[in-house]
């Protein structure tokens, strides 16, 4: 098996469709605002480089705000568990200190081979000589929002691996109402797979109709309570959307998307130099349209990284117990949900 070449830069497709023909490279570089992609490319290289290894011995995951140099090499360091490779994972790398940046360029220059280590970000200042040592030591994979014109061919890949099929017009309006956000496209398109039987054709009715009976401004009301931290209001207006026919799994669907478009509203406020963006500058840079970024202003302030982090633990918590882990009714699973996205986080 060939081994991944370091000092290069690839496209996420490129990526996703040699890395199971290669053996990993010792270091990831993954950089852009399209968190999709850096999910995916992360996904695809958990995948191939732990293969049947024990995940909990040898997959270490850190975030860039909360971590350093020493953390990180020491988990580089460590030898593998049962397997030949482990793997560490950077998320927010371009939040570490640059003191912690800059002690990480000596390991990546001559890198544990037994550990694969990635680094995810968004942006780093390219005049710094850590970013310029990581780029020449790395593989650099750019994952960057697609165009908008490139929007409707990812629908239909995308929809072809779930087997869909849309009419032109149908994807044109899709492509409108969800604008580059490629989770916002994926979360729409997989609710219409849950709506339609395998391989059909989805016509432009059908998805007039499933962005009709989208429940967003109930869960913006119940992302407003939570911020407030006004349990009652939340609950209410939670339970009043399960009443009126929206299904629990969507309904858990939406808070996601909710909490996740917070996520990277509240990450790009700012670009690498520290200057606020505005909001169209913002909606560019995140792929969203501009009214959807001004309506999530209005509550992005209402959450620290630390609650949107636990919110994302709650959440899968509630995912996996609504698919049938834990034999609890689904407005329990969702009472228990929202009761623990109340709760104020003690670290700001």
């Amino acid at each position: 098996m060939l081994v991944a070449t370091p000092r290069q830069t690839t496209t996420p497709n490129a990526f996703l469709a040699q890395i199971n023909k290669v053996i990993p490279a010792p270091v990831y570089l993954f950089l852009g605002e399209e968190e999709f992609l850096l999910d995916s490319c992360l996904a695809a290289l958990k995948k191939s480089t732990l293969k049947d290894a024990a995940e909990a011995f040898n997959y270490d995951l850190v975030f860039g705000e909360d971590s350093d140099a020493q953390e990180i090499l020491t988990f580089c360091e460590t030898l593998p568990v049962f397997a030949s490779r482990r793997l560490v994972a950077v998320k927010h790398i371009d939040k570490l200190r640059p003191r912690s940046l800059d002690a990480l360029q000596a390991y990546v220059i001559d890198p544990v081979a037994s550990t694969c280590l990635a680094l995810i970000g968004t942006k780093l200042d390219g005049r710094s000589k850590a970013t310029q040592t990581l780029k020449k030591s790395a593989v650099l994979v750019e994952c960057a929002p697609l165009l908008s014109r490139d929007i409707p061919r990812w629908i239909r890949q995308y929809s072809a691996t779930i087997g869909l099929r849309i009419d032109e017009p149908g994807i044109v309006l899709l492509t409108s109402a969800c604008g580059r956000d490629l989770y916002t496209v994926k979360h729409e398109l997989d609710k219409l797979a849950t709506y339609l039987t395998p391989h059909t054709h989805a016509t432009l009715a059908d998805i007039q109709a499933l962005l009709a009976g989208e429940s967003i401004d109930s869960v913006f009301e119940i992302c407003n309570a939570i911020g407030r931290r006004d349990l009652a209001s939340a609950l209410l207006t939670m339970r009043a959307t399960i009443e009126a026919g929206e299904p629990p799994l969507r309904l858990l669907a939406l808070l996601t998307t909710q909490f996740r478009q917070l996520w990277k509203v509240k990450s790009l406020t700012q670009d690498v130099n520290g200057t606020r963006l505005t909001p169209d500058a913002l909606a560019k840079t995140a792929g969203l349209s501009s009214f959807r970024v001004k309506s999530l202003l209005t509550q992005v302030g209402q959450f620290t990284t630390n609650d949107l982090r636990a919110a994302f633990a709650s959440i899968a918590e509630a995912d996996s117990r609504l698919k049938g882990f834990g034999g609890q009714p689904p407005v329990i699973v969702l009472d228990a949900l929202v009761i623990a996205l109340c709760r104020e986080t003690t670290v700001p």
